[in-house]
Parts: structure tokens; sequence; C-alpha cells
């Protein structure tokens, strides 16, 4: 948790500090662009809607409380105030470099002291084995596409080959199946995006991998298919409890912070996890928590963003910036269908900064002595 705090917000203060030289070079502090990004309303939307949801909660005491972690969505404007283009996009994925490499290196620790099976999952640091999977998930997507990016350096391709590489071990050692499934969609989409051609690489990728991976992790990748696999059938249990949340009150749901609370009242025959701290599914959560009109919105966001991407890509932008923030992003809408990850305050950071790179890929001004010449 430390590693990614650190670096998420010596990131943002180091383009904070980017922000005032430009102010103190004549330029503008606080750029305004209309029309506004696509992501921005519906996040100001879901803010409105959380707000009503504990007004009118099942205990508006309890969730009128849950207000604060709400401002995490002012992220989104914030990123698109700090990051105007694509140059600065650009620094923020090689300062996103500083989190890979920190969770990268403490998780490869934890290998070599011999942890990793499903007793002493890997946490790269992290407050927990899902955290960190669902971080590594997109990071390790965003620096393959980088390293595809024909226009960058070689020695930086080869830089984000190599964290790509231990990414992808690390993925496949963390045991999250969620993880797993995320970025097999997320790599064919950025492959699709890059040269729809080479997408047939990736299965016969995939099973080498799993062919030279050690027996707990074709283990955990074998139990996806499992339907009597305890975990599994949980989560099915928890999703008919979320259904009946939403079937009692679908339009501003149950109030922030009352689906644990309340679990006990809705759980189903057949459970594992008795008091779980979420439903595993964004959207299911999403609409239990702050009703049907709030899980629209989370699709909203989730729909203006890839109309961002898809607007991009079709004035032939191949930029790996582009393309991997869409390969990340898909990963994390997959892995949210068996996980809380719009609800990790950790990976929900990582979330929103992503999603404003599709709407900052213009190249920056040239300075007054550039456009002289």
């Amino acid at each position: 948790m430390v590693a990614a705090n650190i670096a998420l917000g010596g990131s943002l203060a180091l383009l904070l500090f980017l922000a005032i030289q430009r102010k103190l070079s004549g330029g503008a502090f606080l750029p305004v662009s209309r029309p506004y990004p696509d992501v921005l309303l519906p996040i100001l939307a879901f803010i409105g809607i959380s707000i009503v949801s504990a007004i009118f909660s099942t205990s508006p005491s309890r969730s009128v409380g849950e207000i604060k972690g709400l401002l995490t969505f002012l992220l989104v404007p914030a990123g698109l105030v700090l990051i105007r283009n694509v140059s600065d996009g650009w620094f923020f994925l090689n300062l996103l470099r500083l989190t890979q490499v920190m969770i990268g290196l403490q998780a490869t620790l934890e290998v070599l002291a011999g942890k990793g099976d499903l007793g002493t999952r890997l946490t790269g640091g992290l407050s927990n084995h899902m955290t960190f999977a669902g971080l590594l998930m997109p990071l390790t997507l965003l620096l393959g596409a980088a390293a595809l990016d024909r226009g960058r350096s070689g020695r930086d391709r080869v830089l984000d080959a190599l964290l790509f590489t231990l990414g992808v071990v690390l993925l496949a050692l963390s045991l999250t199946r969620s993880a797993y499934l995320g970025f097999i969609v997320g790599a064919i989409l950025l492959l699709f995006l890059h040269r729809p051609k080479t997408v047939w690489i990736l299965p016969p990728a995939m099973l080498a991998l799993l062919f030279m991976s050690p027996a707990d992790v074709k283990d955990r990748a074998k139990s996806i298919f499992d339907p009597e696999d305890p975990t599994s059938r949980d989560r099915i249990v928890m999703w008919k409890a979320g259904r009946l949340m939403i079937e009692d009150h679908p339009l501003v749901g149950v109030g922030p912070g009352r689906v644990k609370e309340l679990y006990a009242q809705y759980r189903q025959p057949g459970y594992v996890e008795p008091h779980p701290g979420h439903l595993h599914n964004n959207l299911v959560m999403i609409a239990a928590e702050t009703g049907l009109p709030s899980m629209a919105i989370y699709l909203w966001f989730t729909g203006a963003f890839f109309a961002g991407v898809f607007r991009e890509r079709r004035k032939g932008n191949k930029s790996g910036l582009l393309l991997g923030s869409a390969a990340a992003m898909i990963s994390l809408f997959v892995a949210g269908q068996f996980e809380y990850n719009f609800g990790d305050v950790e990976i929900l950071r990582f979330t929103l900064l992503l999603s404003v790179l599709p709407f900052r890929m213009k190249e920056p001004p040239l300075i007054e002595n550039e456009a002289a010449s």
C-alpha cells in the first residue's frame, strides 16, 4: 500500500509542480478546455447520486459518513487539469513505472522468501493479494503497450518489455483468477488495436506460459472452470443476495456502507463467507449499494472512456499510451465482474487517472522560439 501511495502521490506532486512552472512561465495554471472530456460528466453524476443514496439510505447516519470517500473521484477533474496533452500523459506513465518497480521488487522478495501459495499470497507491499493483482494487471498491460510503440526509444521499449515480463510472471504467481481473465481480455484488445492480425499469437503464448507455470498456477487456472469451487459458488450466492437488495431498493440502493451490515438478512443458502465486505462484482455491488441509476452511470463512465479511445483510434492514433489505457481499462472492467475493484481505493485512484488519457492525445504546443523558427 505504501509503495503505490508513494508512487501515485509523487506522480501528482510532480505534475502539480509542472503546472506551477507553467504559471510562472506565463501559461495557464488550471487550463480549462471545452467541450469537457466525456468521462467528466458521468463521474460528477456518480458523486451526486451517491450523495442522494446516502441521504435516503436504510441508515442515513451510517451512510452520510461514507460521503468523504467520494473525494477520491475528484481525481478525474484533477487529472484533466494536470495532464494536458500526450506529453504529460507519457510523463505520467513514466512515473507509473515506479509503482511497477516497487511492487514488483517487493513481490519478488516475497517469492524468494517462499511465499506465493494460497495460504501466503503475494501482496507486493499492498494491503492484500487482490489489490496487488488488481493493480499489477493494468500496469503490466500499459507497459506492454508502451513496449510496442515504435515511436519511442529502443532503450525505453526494452525497459518496458522487461517490466512487462516481470509483471506477467508475478501476475501468474498471484493466483488471482479475476486478474488472469482481465489480463487475457486486455491483451486481446491491445493486440487487436495495435495490429489485428497478431491476435492469434496470444493463445499459444498463454498455453506456453501455463505449461511452464508451477503446479499451483496450473491448478488455479483450471479452477476457473470448476463449478464446485467454493469461492466461485460463494460469489454466486453473493450476487443472489445483491439481487434481492436491488429488488428491495432499486433506485437508491441500501446506502453507502450498508451492504456488509445488511448481508446477513439477504444471505442465501450455500454461502462460504458469512460476512463479506462486498459482493465481488462491480455492477451488482454498485446497484445494491447506491441503486440501478448509479450502476447505469458507472456503465456510462466506462462507455464514455472507450468512445474516446475509438474516436482517437479512427484518427489513426496507435500510440502505446492510448492502446495501453484501453487494454488496462477493459482488464479492470472484466476483473470487476468477479471483484469489487471500483471500491478498492488503491485501484480506483489508478482507474480514475487512467480514464483521462484518451482525452489528452493532442501534441503539446510549440514554445515561442520553436514556433518562430
